[in-house]
């Protein structure tokens, strides 16, 4: 029999020890229970008796709960996890997007977004969470206000050396990264964002008469009500998905997805037209800075997305129902214009095409005039809208000659370029060129502009008319009144 020898263990080497990915990779939590309810589901899919089958709500609550905790933990536990401690709204609107394509029963009657109820159970879910803090010990004077004192030559003491009172929380913010605060994004900008409470210096007379040294008192930081705590945590995380925005179109040449980048436009929107509404910048310059810090705008389908936004809200199908209204509002316009004398039958049979848009175009200005005659060098009111380039005109120096800064489009009758102030933006399809009045339209609401005067009667019909947009009546001028007045007239007839 061989002697008995002690065991050994072996050292773990570097290659074998567990290495968790960056960035993290969630999982969708499962257990025995769950997966007898899917297996139902698809055994009732076969015979077509799917419809009326739902996850209990017990199975549904362990479901979140446990999906958010292991996301926190994943998080936490990877190299991302010492900057952010929770997971982002992207993430988790991909992980409900994943949970409602394994566990199908929990989808919604909407087809475009089927994941909106379970996203919205996480994110409370996620809100409710509290992580724990470490004990503190006894503290004998806690919450008691410090006091310093100058010293005799009036010199202060040092601990005001490090003061950031007039730090925005949004930049000094532990759960960012440090890319994330010091990326330049606008959610960082607007003024509404709260700031730490400063320090309160109060000049005490000294107790003795002989002499008059100052005293500095430092009032103890209030705790900040829940509803600035919000704000602060929801601006943090839109900065992030700023960051976001920023890193897809770093890159030369970059297409990034559409549905990616309106995502996260979508959860971004609050920090975004807090900036572009905080007119810090004069408004011919506002367009440039715009787009610079997004170029998403540049692409037109997410400037209409955009207006859907400001207006539409959560309105899914709002761009089909602005196109709706506008090709009917075209076709009353043509009857209009005739009662008007302003445009003369036969029209041209495709209501989509050039020679009809162009028509109504050029008619438009006239139709709902307003007060203010145009510049001279831009000679008739419709110019504001659509310039058409004659043969061998460079479309750059018409726009560097252009007296206004709105937007506008330039057509040579195969191409169509869309253009704010004197820049080139994006170039519109031909068959999309007979919505170029809502393209106008989504880009003044984008880039918060104001209508220029001379088409002001005509853009402010077209807001209520077409965008769904109302006037207050404090706002409507004497020449929209009158204009919507025989609009209306002539419609009811």
């Amino acid at each position: 029999m061989p002697p008995c020898q002690p065991q050994t263990s072996t050292p773990i080497s570097a290659e074998k020890k567990m290495k968790m990915p960056d960035p993290p990779e969630y999982v969708v939590y499962t257990d025995s229970e769950l997966d007898m309810v899917r297996s139902q589901y698809f055994a009732l899919l076969c015979n077509g008796k799917e419809k009326n089958y739902t996850m209990s709500k017990e199975l549904c609550c362990r479901l979140i709960r446990n999906t958010i905790t292991s996301m926190v933990a994943i998080l936490r536990a990877s190299p991302m996890g010492k900057e952010v401690r929770y997971p982002s709204k992207l993430e988790m609107r991909a992980m409900s997007q994943k949970i409602v394509d394994y566990y199908p029963m929990l989808r919604d009657d909407d087809p475009n977004m089927p994941y909106l109820t379970i996203y919205a159970k996480m994110y409370k879910r996620l809100q409710n969470m509290r992580s724990p803090r470490k004990r503190q010990g006894s503290v004998p004077q806690r919450g008691v206000a410090k006091t310093a004192l100058f010293s005799a030559d009036n010199q202060e003491t040092d601990w005001t050396s490090n003061s950031s009172d007039n730090t925005v929380l949004l930049e000094s913010n532990d759960d960012l990264s440090e890319d994330n605060s010091s990326a330049a994004s606008p959610a960082q900008r607007p003024p509404s964002v709260p700031r730490k409470p400063k320090t309160k210096t109060s000049l005490l007379p000294s107790a003795s008469a002989s002499g008059s040294s100052l005293r500095t008192v430092i009032a103890s930081p209030t705790t900040p009500a829940k509803d600035d705590v919000v704000a602060q945590d929801s601006l943090k995380m839109q900065a992030r998905h700023y960051k976001t925005l920023s890193n897809m179109y770093n890159k030369p040449n970059a297409k990034p997805n559409q549905s990616d980048v309106a995502q996260v436009l979508d959860l971004e929107f609050k920090a975004r037209r807090a900036f572009i509404d905080a007119d810090v910048t004069r408004e011919e310059d506002r367009p440039a800075k715009i787009f610079e810090a997004y170029p998403c705008f540049r692409d037109v389908r997410n400037a209409m997305d955009e207006l859907r936004r400001i207006v539409g809200g959560t309105n899914s199908r709002y761009i089909e129902e602005v196109k709706g209204r506008w090709a009917d509002f075209c076709a009353k316009v043509q009857f209009y214009g005739v009662w008007k004398k302003a445009l003369k039958p036969p029209f041209p049979l495709d209501v989509r095409g050039v020679e009809f848009t162009l028509a109504i175009f050029n008619a438009l200005p006239s139709l709902f005039p307003s007060p203010t005659s145009p510049p001279k060098k831009l000679g008739n009111s419709c110019e504001a809208l659509l310039h058409v380039l004659k043969s061998g005109e460079d479309p750059t120096l018409y726009l560097e000659k252009r007296p206004l800064s709105s937007p506008v489009l330039l057509s040579d009758g195969s191409t169509t370029i869309v253009a704010v102030g004197n820049v080139p933006v994006t170039t519109l399809p031909q068959e999309d060129f007979s919505d170029g009045m809502l393209v106008l339209m989504a880009y003044y609401y984008t880039l918060h502009l104001r209508y220029p005067k001379c088409v002001a009667t005509l853009l402010s019909v077209i807001q209520t008319e077409v965008i769904g947009d109302t006037i207050h009546d404090q706002d409507a001028t004497s020449a929209y009144k009158k204009a919507m007045a025989d609009w209306k007239s002539f419609i009811e007839k």
